[in-house]
């Protein structure tokens, strides 16, 4: 498995703050207090035409490219390719 990435925090407060959130269950770490949906994409290596989704608990929230994210540890998120969350896969 690929080791936890980091973003480097440019003007954060608490210098010593680091959290670590979670994309498609692969951890990263950074130490902002908010990023963008394309930020946290940015950071996951996600390309950026995928759609980004944030998990808390059964509900599964889109967020924007453009939408700032208040950035707390274990928050965990999806990224997938457009237009296919809810298609279910069939075997030919």
């Amino acid at each position: 498995m690929e080791a936890s990435k980091t973003l480097q925090a440019g003007n954060d407060k608490d210098r010593g703050a680091k959290f670590t959130i979670f994309v498609n269950n692969n951890p990263f770490v950074t130490g902002e207090h908010e990023l963008t949906g394309a930020q946290i994409k940015k950071l996951a290596g996600v390309p950026a035409d995928y759609e980004l989704f944030e998990v808390r608990g059964d509900q599964t929230l889109p967020v924007g490219n453009d939408q700032v994210v208040k950035i707390h540890n274990a928050l965990h998120f999806r990224a997938i390719p457009a237009g296919t969350f809810g298609t279910r896969a069939t075997s030919s």
